[in-house]
Order: C-alpha cells, then structure tokens, then sequence
C-alpha cells in the first residue's frame, strides 16, 4: 500500500488542468472589466459632487442676498458684508473655504476647496468668480434685494 502512495503521475500537463487554468483566468478577466465599469461612474459621481455643492453654495448665497439693507465689497474684492433681518453677515475666504459669519459670531462654511474667489458688485447684481484647488473656475450672478422702506 505504502508504494501505491508513492507513485506519481508524471505524464505532463493535461487538457483537464489547462481547462482549469483557462476557467481562473476568466474569472479574474471578468473581474478586471468589472473594475472599470465600476470606477468610471464614481469618477462621474465625484465630479457630480462638486457640482452639487457649488449649486448648494449658489442657494444659500442667493437666500442671504434677500432683503438687503446695505451692501459692501471689501478686502480687495475677496470678501463682502451686508445686512438683512438676521444681523450683519459677512462671507469670504478663509484658507480654501467660503465661510460666512452672522454678526461676528463664529463661521460656518459655505463652499469648500477654492484656491480664490472674486466679488463684483454693480448695482443689484453680484458676479462670484470662484478659483478651485484642481484649476477648474466657477462664475455665477446673484440678485441683491435691497429693502424698500
């Protein structure tokens, strides 16, 4: 019995092992496709992000600038103030963040990796041109309500 044991099958590669070797290597083929099918729409979803928080910044922009009483641009165009029923509010950067602070009271972030943003005020109109950390630029126009008394 002990002999039987020791005996090898030496007879070279066989069609049953290369089909095996064939099927593992479909398989991780699959899976490597798979992959970017799959890493193509996060990128896409990534970009959509930044998207979507730039249009989120435009809302809250917008709803602040409702109601305005008076209105400044200062600090070389990177900042502005203005007054509303809430207080005085103040936005501009701060590092690579857009933040505003209501009444001198702590910061809350409105629009996060900028590299610069620039204020232009004419009128009742305010064009925010904003620098991202990747290079890619933003523009967008605001209506400023001022208050009729």
């Amino acid at each position: 019995m002990h002999s039987i044991l020791k005996l090898r099958n030496e007879s070279g590669y066989s069609l049953l092992e290369a089909l095996f070797q064939l099927l593992i290597m479909g398989i991780f083929l699959h899976f490597f496709v798979l992959f970017f099918y799959w890493k193509l729409p996060i990128e896409r979803q990534l970009q959509d992000y930044y998207a979507t928080e730039w249009e989120l910044f435009a809302i809250d922009l917008q709803a602040l600038l409702v109601d305005v009483d008076d209105f400044n641009v200062h600090m070389g165009n990177r900042a502005i103030t203005f007054t509303n029923e809430r207080g005085k509010i103040e936005v501009g950067q701060s590092n690579n963040v857009i933040r505003k602070s209501i009444n001198n009271t702590g910061y809350i972030p409105l629009f996060t990796n900028i590299s610069s943003v620039f204020f232009n005020h004419e009128g009742y109109e305010l064009n925010v041109e904003v620098t991202m950390l990747d290079g890619w630029k933003r523009e967008r126009r605001f209506a400023i309500g001022f208050r009729q008394e």
